[in-house]
């Protein structure tokens, strides 16, 4: 019994059918031959009735019992399919517990897709995996870049500017009054040098700002965003939590670099009046919020666009947050001014 009940569910669907229906035509046929030889004295058309409900009823449960037990393995594939659906690439269809034939091919070639999709899916995910760690490399090979670049400005250049203020202040004060011209262009090559001078500290400070080693990244922050927003006319409110600490030399600068393009894209483009930066930390988390009421802009569009220096500054902070685990989001809108929000892990 157990062979044939195994054979039965290995059948096709369409030969459970057949065989289902072949079984109720014999059984029709010889309980009909029988039931009319009792009943001779019924009218024909009453035992034709008597038949054809039977025939039908028989035949109805038959051919359901055989449908529901053949399409059984079905809901099972439809319940792989539903959890693929809802994101688990790990489930495969159980093809052991599927008799039909074809059915069971169809199992096996779901199988198959399923590990053919892990495995590009594994690829993808190494390569991802290559590419944040070569981000994280270009990025840490910039920022060395930047320090030495820094360090050579601070060193040599503005060292040398500052002998050649002591030089200009030193002959002013040895040429006599009797010529006022001389003084005049001294004074003027004096204050020249001055203003040269400050220009390369201010860029001492963006290619490697010496606050955010010494006095922290808060510090760093509200110096930078001061003297960027502020000389454009552009009101900013700076917060800091109390709680906000010193992370790691890594996560610090990173969230500096942000703040810096943040901050110079409400410069370069937000034709903004008010501007608010914000730090805090909330657990094992550091979290940066740059506002402005500025025009704003389609993110979607900015972030299709070919080129531009928005659509760049974006793409750089989006390496930045990735290779380091954290999240962002921009909203802005034409004329709703625009918000960034950055999540990084603080160690």
């Amino acid at each position: 019994m157990s062979g044939i009940r195994r054979a039965w569910e290995r059948a096709p669907i369409l030969e459970k059918v057949l065989l289902g229906n072949a079984f109720v035509i014999i059984v029709g046929a010889i309980g009909g031959t029988f039931i009319t030889n009792l009943l001779v004295h019924v009218s024909g058309i009453a035992l034709a009735l008597f038949f054809a409900t039977v025939g039908i009823l028989l035949s109805l449960f038959i051919n359901t019992y055989i449908l529901k037990s053949a399409l059984r393995p079905m809901e099972v594939l439809q319940r792989t399919v539903e959890d693929i659906d809802r994101g688990d690439t790990a489930v495969r269809a159980p093809v052991d517990e599927i008799g039909d034939p074809q059915l069971k091919g169809l199992a096996q070639a779901l199988n198959t897709m399923l590990e053919r999709l892990a495995g590009h899916t594994r690829l993808i995910e190494a390569s991802r995996a290559q590419v944040r760690q070569l981000s994280g490399q270009v990025l840490s090979a910039q920022e060395d870049e930047r320090k030495r670049i820094a360090r050579e400005l601070h060193d040599d250049t503005s060292g040398s500017l500052a002998r050649v203020l002591l030089n200009i202040e030193m002959c002013e004060e040895t040429i006599p009054e009797g010529l006022p011209e001389v003084r005049a262009k001294l004074r003027e090559t004096r204050v020249l040098a001055e203003q040269t001078l400050e220009n390369v500290r201010k860029m001492i400070f963006g290619l490697r700002p010496t606050l955010l080693d010494d006095l922290g990244l808060a510090a760093a922050v509200r110096w930078y965003a001061k003297n960027a927003l502020e000389p454009a006319g552009i009101q900013v409110q700076f917060e800091a939590s109390s709680n906000l600490g010193r992370a790691s030399a890594t996560i610090e600068t990173a969230l500096f670099r942000i703040a810096q393009e943040a901050i110079t894209n409400i410069v370069r483009h937000a034709e903004a009046r008010h501007a608010r930066v914000q730090l805090s930390r909330e657990r094992s988390k550091l979290l940066l919020l740059v506002q402005d009421d500025g025009r704003g802009f389609d993110v979607s569009a900015a972030e299709r666009a070919p080129d531009g220096a928005r659509r760049w500054g974006l793409f750089g902070i989006g390496e930045r947050v990735q290779v380091l685990g954290g999240t962002f989001s921009i909203e802005s809108g034409l004329g709703k001014g625009t918000t960034l929000r950055v999540e990084l892990p603080a160690e």
